[in-house]
């Protein structure tokens, strides 16, 4: 069992086979209860991002040492930056910037920058049916539709459209957490959360 575990990418950075089952395994627990609360009650609590960030430094600490506590630390620190923009810009919560910090902190920057990236994907598919059962679809593609005309027409990005959402939208933090599943799948399935070598 062994072997096949270390081909995950934080196996190459000096985390045991145990260590990264006993990632997986948190990163599973902490991405749930952060699913259920942030879409449930719009909350993600720090008595759940902080040890879970605390978790994954202990963990890489624990079963790979220093190398493998760097890059857990790298990681957590990978995980605030990309989300500290939007962040300052009113677009995300601090809670989901603590999400992606224990992500992170439990599997690396890699697997936090792509399972972003497919948090981001999932977010969009599932804000479709949402909007959709609100009503409200059409008004966000016909601003969008009047977005691109403007930038188009003067090939410079226009202000930010006036939103049209005005009612209690999709959670961030359920997009991404259905994001960083697929990615652990990913990595269940070929031994990295990305199909190419990084």
């Amino acid at each position: 069992m062994a072997p096949y575990f270390q081909q995950f990418s934080s196996a190459q950075n000096g985390l045991s086979s145990t260590g990264v089952v006993l990632c997986n395994f948190a990163l599973a627990i902490f991405l749930a209860i952060c699913a259920y609360t942030d879409g449930t009650r719009a909350k993600i609590y720090n008595k759940v991002t902080f040890p879970a960030m605390l978790a994954g430094l202990l963990l890489h600490g624990i079963f790979g040492g220093a190398q493998s506590l760097i890059y857990s630390a790298l990681g957590l620190a990978v995980g605030f930056g990309i989300q500290f923009v939007p962040w300052m810009l009113g677009l995300a919560k601090a809670g989901d910037v603590k999400l992606l910090m224990a992500v992170g902190a439990l599997k690396g920057w890699a697997f936090c920058c792509f399972g972003f990236l497919y948090g981001a994907l999932a977010f969009g598919l599932i804000s479709i049916p949402w909007l959709l059962k609100r009503g409200e679809l059409k008004a966000v593609g016909q601003n969008l539709k009047g977005y691109a005309q403007i930038a188009m027409m003067t090939q410079s990005a226009p202000d930010a459209p006036t939103p049209t959402v005005t009612k209690k939208f999709v959670p961030w933090g359920v997009g991404l957490s259905l994001g960083f599943f697929v990615a652990l799948g990913l990595e269940m399935i070929l031994g990295k959360a990305f199909w190419f070598t990084f």
